[in-house]
């Protein structure tokens, strides 16, 4: 491994052990996993996803949670992935988290889910209808620390990560993401700043390379039974290139098992993007969910219809 890569996160997650408290009451071992199995009619304009009938994806997480007196105290996260027909694997989340009183401050430390506007609180990952991450941020995941928590209906969180998106941190520049929310009984509301150099260099973002980025972003999720509408605007820049991006996703439940899901989304930069998806979701019995969707992309003056399937199994057991 490269010399320079950060040897904050092994000191970190060696330090939770060392203010482990005296008296430890139980701990819990659960392990779940997936298989994301896709048909699409052709390759996105966009670059991620690979037509025909492939194992888009399966994926193994193990969580473990020790606990005190006071509840949940330390919290353990390995998942691994493996992509295109199991000829791709990498880690996902692998992260050590210390959980303060009552969820009002919380330190993580490893590869996570960066706060983000959506990305927040909503991974897309196994869904036919994705946010826009792949194309308007350049990055998901990031090794770093974080910190966040609660306090009353604001919610908090404040990354430093690498800006790589992989382990090895080859320029030492650090990417700062904020984001500060409110939540209430049938909606959130979420504003967000990220600052930093970001190097992409994964086949599912639609631009590779290495940027000065910032962005600012507000993300809404409305919960109007029986609709779930989740919106994010974002503007910024691009080595001092003006960016912005959006997105709205609305999903309508027809019942227990079956929903409508649809998107638009709209990129602006030296290249223009734009997408919309109609499908639907059905459960299955056994954990099965069917998708299909029809998607209409227009990347500058290049047009394309793609029509996808998906078959999605997952699994959770307590060891």
């Amino acid at each position: 491994m490269d010399r320079n890569v950060s040897v904050i996160q092994p000191i970190l997650i060696a330090l939770f052990f060392l203010i482990t408290p005296a008296h430890l009451y139980a701990d819990a071992t659960q392990i779940s996993g997936g298989l994301d199995g896709r048909a699409l009619s052709k390759n996105p304009l966009w670059g991620a996803g690979e037509e025909d009938l492939n194992l888009h994806g399966a994926f193994v997480n193990l969580r473990h949670v020790i606990s005190d007196e006071k509840g949940d105290r330390y919290i353990f996260v390995a998942q691994m992935d493996a992509n295109d027909n199991m000829n791709e694997f990498k880690a996902y989340q692998v992260y050590a988290q210390l959980k303060g009183s009552l969820g009002g401050a919380n330190l993580r430390a490893g590869r996570y889910i960066l706060p983000f506007g959506l990305l927040a609180y909503l991974d897309t990952e196994r869904q036919l209808l994705q946010t826009q991450e792949s194309v308007a941020l350049g990055i998901k995941l990031d090794t770093g620390l974080q910190v966040f928590g609660f306090a009353g209906a604001l919610d908090y969180a404040l990354s430093v990560s690498q800006g790589t998106g992989t382990l090895n941190d080859q320029d030492s520049n650090k990417l700062l993401v904020a984001r500060i929310g409110i939540q209430q009984e049938e909606s959130r509301w979420g504003l967000s700043y990220l600052d930093g150099r970001v190097d992409t260099d994964g086949s599912d973002f639609f631009q590779q390379g290495n940027s000065d980025k910032q962005r600012l972003a507000i993300d809404a999720e409305l919960d109007l039974l029986p609709w779930m509408l989740r919106i994010q605007l974002d503007a910024g820049k691009d080595d001092g290139r003006s960016v912005s991006a959006a997105t709205l996703l609305a999903d309508y439940d027809a019942n227990a098992r079956l929903s409508f899901n649809s998107k638009i989304s709209y990129w602006d930069s030296t290249d223009e993007f734009q997408e919309m998806t109609i499908g639907l979701s059905y459960q299955l019995p056994n954990n099965f969910v069917f998708r299909l969707a029809q998607t209409w992309q227009q990347l500058n003056d290049v047009d394309d219809t793609i029509f996808s399937l998906q078959l999605y199994w997952d699994f959770s057991h307590a060891l």
